[in-house]
């Protein structure tokens, strides 16, 4: 059998593929220069996408914290020193902690037992967690009531020992995530090596946090004592988290810096501000370590505005948003009331109030691992949370 004569028609070549498919927001090209009016009109567009305002998104993401860690560091509001200075600093953490703290713990666990599947998807988290939680409380109670030591075997100081790694961890991730979001808001799409270089920063405070918890407790100096060698380890170690946090910074600026370079747009403030605001939040600290309980207030202030989003998008009706959004945040504020603060209640017995403390270890640490289930962007349940108010066929 004979072979079919060799084909003489040319090969085909490929279409080249159009990028801009693959990423919206990549502007089209005249003559190798970027069209600045279509470049604009991008940025417009993505300009209009929210979390919950274009006035408030900045102030909750890093605007109003960022303000008040300059005038603490350039004023010196909060010291050590100075009666009326410290009973201002103590009105102003119980005012934060009434109105913004507590609420912003009590709405993970809105999102978290709203949708019914969680308790199937993630049971560590929804009912392993609370379960051993109960245990150690009757455990704890147990122990005051036996006029025994307030804890014999020894796990509130284990605790305490691994809250600042938590604690550092769930701040500086949360902020990570707020400059994530917004950018892409914006319309950027943030590459691997962006994204290591801004998270350079995120992690150097990471650090920072750590050890200056770790010297400000004098847990290292008393482990060290001898020679005053933990003193000396201890100043040496933060000589070098501030040169980290420095080269931090630096990495951060050229990240920005190349995202602009690569779209050719100005990077909004909304999408630094959130890492800037964390730096000034450190470096506050470092100047005045007083004002430490100003981080729980910034940290909660930029958080609250994803729950409260997710509230709007889920479960608001259309026709009575303010008025339900007044109820829940009253309802947060006074859960978090109940939940931080009935051990100091006149009818509980005394031999509670080491549960009441054991109760706000309990949350605080809860609370890192309800928003390591519930906010993975990746999951389209949580993007239709958060960004459902985004989407033409919605309502809000």
């Amino acid at each position: 059998m004979s072979q079919p004569p060799p084909s003489n028609r040319r090969k085909r070549k490929r279409p080249k593929p159009d990028l801009r498919r693959v990423n919206p927001y990549q502007p089209p090209r005249n003559n190798g220069a970027i069209d600045t009016e279509h470049r604009g009109s991008l940025a417009a567009e993505a300009e209009s996408k929210v979390i919950l305002s274009r006035r408030f998104d900045p102030i909750l993401s890093g605007g109003l914290s960022l303000v008040v860690s300059v005038l603490v560091i350039g004023l010196g509001l909060i010291t050590q020193a100075g009666a009326g200075q410290f009973l201002l600093a103590i009105q102003l953490y119980l005012f934060t902690d009434l109105l913004i703290n507590g609420p912003h713990f009590m709405a993970s666990y809105r999102v978290l037992y709203s949708r019914s599947e969680n308790l199937r998807k993630h049971p560590v988290v929804t009912l392993f967690f609370p379960i051993a939680s109960s245990i150690f409380l009757t455990y704890i109670v147990y122990c005051s009531y036996q006029m025994e030591a307030f804890d014999p075997l020894g796990v509130m100081p284990v605790l305490n020992l691994i809250a600042p790694i938590v604690l550092a961890w769930h701040y500086t991730g949360q902020s990570w995530g707020t400059t994530a979001c917004f950018a892409h808001l914006s319309g950027f799409r943030i590459s691997s090596k962006q994204r290591l270089l801004i998270r350079i920063g995120f992690f150097s405070l990471f650090v920072y946090h750590i050890a200056w918890a770790y010297n400000s407790t004098g847990f290292v100096q008393q482990v060290l004592s001898e020679d005053e060698a933990g003193d000396y380890l201890m100043q040496s170690i933060m000589s070098l988290c501030r040169l980290l946090v420095a080269v931090g910074f630096i990495t951060g600026l050229y990240g920005f810096w190349q995202m602009s370079k690569q779209t050719g747009r100005r990077v909004p403030v909304r999408t630094w501000l959130p890492w800037a605001a964390t730096f000034s939040w450190y470096v506050m600290l470092d100047f005045n370590p007083a004002a430490f309980f100003l981080l729980q207030f910034f940290h909660a202030f930029q958080y609250l505005m994803f729950p409260m989003r997710v509230e709007l998008n889920e479960y608001t009706p259309e026709t009575r948003r303010s008025r339900h959004m007044i109820a829940y945040y009253v309802t947060l504020v006074a859960l978090g009331y109940i939940a931080f603060e009935w051990s100091s209640f006149d009818a509980i017995p005394k031999e509670l109030i080491p549960a009441g403390t054991a109760v706000m270890m309990i949350i605080n640490l809860h609370h890192y691992f309800i928003d390591a289930v519930i906010w993975k962007i990746r999951k389209p349940e949580v993007r239709q949370a958060l960004f459902g108010h985004l989407t033409p066929s919605s309502s809000n």
